[in-house]
């Protein structure tokens, strides 16, 4: 009988530590889920004041506000939309006409393999109009310029960059992203393609046949790719058709693209490619969504 009641008091103690596991590791999959905010480690010291949401009916995107107050004192809004995960706008506290400045955008660039997280501080300004604290308008006030990456991480297969390693590859790759973005913003500019792409998928459908002709159909593939008296060059098993390149890309754009850098970076930075073209169509989608008061 007493053996009994030992193992009866074990399995029990066996179950209740399964329990507990389960929910940290519930837990945990919720924190990574939130991706910038772990940069800092504010989901451990910040106190949520309030939490607006819009209705989000149908296919439309719901937009969160979050006010929360962090252990130093420090006020903290937060927005966000289901239609931009892994994209989220910080500003400070409200002033009396609902304005408030803000000072940094969190991106989680997430990949098959891994992330890029990071903060990209900002200057800019928005407006939350919700003078009965129940529910209100929100707006951004003009453009938000871009300024630099302060912090972040990178994850790749098993390695893990943090620190000023981690923050050195990622201001090179998105001094890289941008020479590329400001390139096909010049491309539609004359007309090429319509300049707003309603979702990754669109923007991926479009470019990549014409980034990386060697590496889709002949059917992707622009009108002006021929392999016809054309030079190549390896990199990265590929073999990239050099002449397409100097036909097409500006001469800053070569090396990269005949490197295979500008592939490795489409593989592992889609998403983050993606924001930083569609910044300002982004941004506006926020524009006058009317928020409720949820807690």
């Amino acid at each position: 009988m007493e053996f009994l009641m030992k193992r009866k008091a074990k399995d029990s103690a066996i179950l209740g530590a399964i329990i507990i596991i389960t929910a940290f590791l519930a837990g945990c999959a919720g924190i990574m889920q939130k991706g910038g905010e772990l940069i800092e480690g504010s989901l451990f010291d910040k106190m949520q004041l309030a939490l607006y949401r819009s209705s989000g009916k149908g296919r439309s995107a719901k937009v969160e506000i979050r006010e929360s107050r962090l252990d130093d004192g420090k006020w903290i809004t937060e927005v966000n939309s289901s239609r931009w995960p892994g994209f989220t706008i910080l500003g400070g506290m409200p002033a009396g006409n609902g304005s408030f400045e803000l000072y940094e955008v969190r991106i989680l660039s997430s990949h098959l393999n891994g992330w890029n997280d990071f903060s990209l501080d900002v200057l800019g300004m928005a407006f939350f109009e919700n003078p009965k604290k129940s529910g209100g308008i929100f707006r951004m006030a003009g453009d938000v310029e871009r300024v630099q990456i302060s912090s972040g991480s990178i994850r790749l297969k098993s390695s893990r960059l943090t620190g000023n390693t981690a923050l050195t590859a990622l201001r090179n790759r998105r001094e890289r992203i941008l020479a590329l973005t400001e390139w096909m913003a010049e491309k539609t500019e004359d007309g090429v393609v319509s300049a707003v792409f309603r979702s990754q998928k669109e923007f991926d459908r479009y470019w990549k046949g014409r980034l990386f002709p060697e590496l889709v159909s002949k059917s992707r593939r622009p009108g002006e790719y021929t392999a016809k008296n054309a030079e190549w060059r390896r990199a990265d098993s590929v073999k990239w058709n050099m002449t397409y390149t100097e036909n097409l890309f500006p001469e800053n754009l070569w090396e990269y693209r005949n490197s295979g850098a500008m592939l490795r970076d489409w593989e592992e930075a889609l998403p983050w490619i993606f924001m930083e073209y569609s910044w300002d169509y982004i941004l506006s989608s926020f524009n006058d969504t009317y928020l409720e008061r949820i807690k």
